[in-house]
C-alpha cells in the first residue's frame, strides 16, 4: 500500500506558501508516497498554480490536487495544463479530477454535472490520443454512485473516494473492477481512498463532534460519524486504514479533519505512528 497526505483544512488555516513548502519538504522527508493540494478561500494561488511550483521544490513525490472541480471546465486547455504538469514533474503528477459538491461546482445540477465531466474526459482523450508526444497524466475520479462507478471503469485510471465508510467502498471497487473486465480487462485501476482522520490533540472536543455529526447527517444520512471519520487516536486511524486494505485500497491519502496546533509535528508523527504500521 501507498500512503499520501492532503493538505486540506491546513491550506485554509495557514495560508502562507513559505510555510507550504516548509511542510512539502517534511512529507518528503519522512518518507510519504504522495502529496495533495487543495484551497478554496483565495489566499493562495489557484491549485495548479501551486502544483506548478510544487513540482519544482520535490524529487520523489507524487503530486496533485485534492480534486480539482473540473466539470464545466474547457477540456483542451485543462488538457494542455495537466500536460504540462506531467512533463514538468517527469511523471510524477496524477489529476484527481471531480464534479465539485454544493459550494464549489461550476454546474449546479449534479446530472447535468456528470454529462459535463464525462464529456470533458472523453474529450481530453481525444486531444491526448491525436498526438502520443504530449505527456498524459493519470486521471482519478471520486464519487460512489454507480453512474461514478461506471465513469471510472470507462473513463478513468484510478478512483479516489471521500466520505466513504469501508465496507461501502469494498463493494463499489468490485463494481469498478467487475466492469472493467466486462469492457474486456484493457487497464488496471488504482483504487485509492481518503481518509479523514480527528488529529489526537482534537479528539473528544465537543465543538468538533457537534460539526462531524452535523457532516454525516447531511451528507451520509443513515451513517454514524465513526463510519466515516477516524477518530480515537492513532491507532483508530490504524484500524481504519487496515479496514480499507482490506477491501482492496492501493493507496490511502490520509487528510485531517481540522488543522493541528503543529503541523509539521502532525505530519510526522502521523507517519511514525500510522504508515509505519503498514511498511
Amino acid at each position: 500500500m501507498e500512503f499520501g497526505f492532503c493538505f486540506g483544512t491546513m491550506l485554509r488555516a495557514d495560508p502562507d506558501a513559505s510555510r507550504l513548502w516548509e511542510l512539502l519538504a517534511e512529507v518528503e522527508r519522512v518518507g510519504y508516497d504522495s502529496a495533495w493540494l487543495y484551497n478554496t478561500n483565495g489566499a493562495l494561488p489557484p491549485v495548479l498554480d501551486l502544483l506548478t511550483e510544487a513540482v519544482t521544490r520535490t524529487e520523489r513525490l507524487v503530486v496533485g490536487p485534492h480534486v480539482l472541480v473540473a466539470a464545466g471546465m474547457p477540456p483542451l486547455p485543462l488538457a494542455e495544463r495537466l500536460s504540462g504538469l506531467a512533463a514538468a514533474s517527469s511523471g510524477r503528477f496524477v489529476a484527481q479530477l471531480g464534479l465539485g459538491g454544493p459550494r464549489e461546482a461550476l454546474i449546479p445540477d449534479p446530472r447535468e454535472a456528470a454529462k459535463a465531466m464525462e464529456g470533458l474526459l472523453t474529450d481530453m482523450a481525444a486531444h491526448f490520443d491525436a498526438d502520443d508526444s504530449r505527456p498524459r497524466p493519470p486521471v482519478w475520479l471520486g464519487g460512489h454512485s454507480p453512474r461514478a462507478a461506471r465513469r471510472v471503469a470507462a473513463l478513468a485510471d484510478g478512483w479516489v473516494p471521500s466520505f466513504i465508510a469501508p465496507a461501502e467502498f469494498g463493494a463499489r471497487r468490485a463494481m469498478i473492477d467487475g466492469l472493467v473486465a466486462e469492457r474486456g480487462g484493457r487497464k488496471e485501476v488504482t483504487h485509492a481512498v481518503q481518509v479523514v482522520y480527528v488529529p489526537p490533540e482534537l479528539d473528544g472536543q465537543d465543538w468538533l463532534t457537534e460539526q462531524l455529526d452535523d457532516e454525516v447527517r447531511r451528507h451520509k444520512p443513515g451513517f454514524a460519524t465513526a463510519d466515516i471519520y477516524a477518530f480515537g487516536g492513532y491507532g483508530a486511524v490504524v484500524d481504519r486504514v487496515a479496514e480499507f486494505r482490506d477491501q482492496g485500497a492501493a493507496h490511502v491519502i490520509l487528510v485531517p479533519a481540522r488543522p493541528p496546533a503543529d503541523p509539521a509535528e502532525e505530519i510526522t508523527r502521523l507517519y511514525e505512528e500510522v504508515v509505519r504500521t503498514f511498511r
